[in-house]
């Protein structure tokens, strides 16, 4: 196969200015979005696990569309592809605005997360695509920054926006920003080649959709209903057989949707793993810490903003640091110490109280911060660049189909865990603000599992060719 064209400096910068843009708009609306959820139940008298499906049905939508990516950019060009996810984008942040009633705001908010699902594999195939192999890795770090620089400015916007104005500010923010991606798309990305006519897998699709969804109301439903009760079990089995029965289609599929072909590649196998596990410690993070700032702690939504925003900026200075090392020792030692501190950081965040003070709470998410910027763009891109170019557009899809179906069946299974465990503090005596600030403490400690499952895990990403 013959390899791309090199890029000049210029048109380097370009492509990244463009995908930038439109990475940065998928992410800001996860992280916005959870410091609103308190204004949200508020403003719709909805309870927690109604509330945060304005979160967690966007990130299941996300997923349940990221599969389709590489089959539309293989049929129409990754640009176009690209492009109409930013315009849908743009009109359905519409459609959230006008939303009067709790469940339009949420069914609006999942098909945001389909433009969002189709957005982030693009854009990071496109980075494949149209930049030298010699340069991925520092282009990705710079792709990374969008999803970094989100968080940290996403909250801050969100809570200045929602005690000036309300909610539906955070809507209006999205306007612009997708006005300017969809002018930077169109000027500066290559035209990409368009491949062969073939069938779309709708039955895949439902597959994956139904399954998603069966989980995911199991795990958000499950505090209300009982864990061991007929409903949350019938819903779970479901909900997996679904899912089996996608990846059971998509193997034997002439034309799948999700070309689970690539787990073929070891690195990659490996890197999907941790990529889902680093997903569970993020938002961990993303979706605790507001909650308990403004539950336990009384905090308004920009003082929330303000107290999460210097650990996502520590995200956005390591970022590109780590693209840099990435070249010069490889990715095993990145991620070994990513993890190693996460671990240290979430262990900490688990000794939440009534007492914890918001400086306690920067040191801490700053730190878990600086080990996911370690290790993120390393798991990637250890795993992205064992794929053949012709085929990055389904491992990219894979890549963000596991993750934001991680995410989500995450945040879900928090909110009840949240909710269980609040109970269960209120019961033994204690109010609902210190009940709120034990239970996420221990919510940090069961988020420790699976950092702590994926350490041996990153030392099978080690490859001969590896600096260091």
């Amino acid at each position: 196969m013959a390899e791309k064209p090199k890029v000049n400096e210029k048109a380097f910068w370009s492509i990244i200015f463009a995908v930038f843009f439109g990475n940065f708009l998928a992410v800001m609306n996860t992280s916005t979005v959870n410091v609103a959820i308190p204004s949200l139940m508020e403003q719709f008298s909805a309870e927690l696990p109604r509330a945060q499906w304005t979160v967690t049905g966007f990130m299941l939508a996300a997923g349940a569309a990221a599969p389709s990516a590489g089959w539309f950019g293989t049929r129409f060009g990754y640009k176009k592809v690209y492009i109409g996810a930013l315009c849908g984008f743009f009109v359905f942040s519409l459609a959230c605005i006008f939303s009067w009633t709790v469940e339009v705001l949420i069914v609006s908010r999942m098909l945001q997360g389909v433009c969002s699902g189709i957005l982030m594999p693009t854009t990071m195939t496109l980075i494949y695509q149209s930049i030298d192999k010699s340069r991925q890795a520092y282009g990705l770090s710079l792709w990374s920054l969008s999803a970094v620089l989100a968080p940290a400015i996403g909250p801050v916007l969100a809570g200045f926006l929602i005690d000036l104005f309300d909610w539906r500010a955070l809507f209006y923010l999205n306007l612009p920003i997708a006005i300017a991606a969809i002018v930077a798309a169109v000027k500066f990305l290559p035209i990409t080649v368009k491949g062969s006519k073939t069938p779309f897998d709708f039955p895949g699709l439902l597959f994956s959709f139904g399954g998603s969804i069966l989980l995911l109301t199991a795990f958000a439903e499950a505090g209300s209903w009982g864990w061991l009760d007929w409903k949350t079990l019938f819903t779970i089995s479901a909900g997996i057989l679904l899912l089996c029965l996608f990846i059971r289609r998509e193997l034997k599929v002439e034309f799948p949707l999700l070309n689970f072909t690539v787990l073929s590649h070891r690195r990659f196998t490996y890197s999907l793993f941790l990529n889902a596990v680093l997903s569970i410690g993020l938002y961990a993070g993303a979706f605790l810490v507001p909650i308990f700032l403004q539950t336990s702690l009384q905090l308004g939504a920009f003082e929330t903003g303000m107290i999460m925003m210097p650990g996502a900026f520590m995200m956005a200075i390591i970022t590109p640091v780590t693209g840099k090392l990435y070249d010069k020792i490889g990715p095993v030692r990145l991620i070994v110490s990513g993890i190693s501190i996460m671990i240290i950081g979430t262990y900490m965040m688990g000794n939440l109280s009534i007492e914890t003070t918001a400086l306690y709470i920067i040191i801490w998410t700053s730190i878990r911060y600086i080990g996911i910027a370690l290790c993120n763009m390393p798991i990637t891109n250890a795993g992205m660049s064992s794929i053949p170019l012709d085929i990055t557009g389904y491992a990219s899809a894979l890549n963000n189909w596991t993750r934001q179906c991680i995410a989500s069946l995450s945040i879900a299974l928090f909110s009840a865990l949240l909710a269980f465990r609040s109970s269960s503090y209120i019961q033994t005596g204690d109010n609902a603000s210190a009940a709120s600030a034990l239970a996420a403490g221990d919510v940090f400690l069961y988020s420790l599992i699976p950092l702590i499952l994926a350490l041996p895990i990153s030392f099978m990403l080690r490859d001969k060719n590896d600096r260091g």
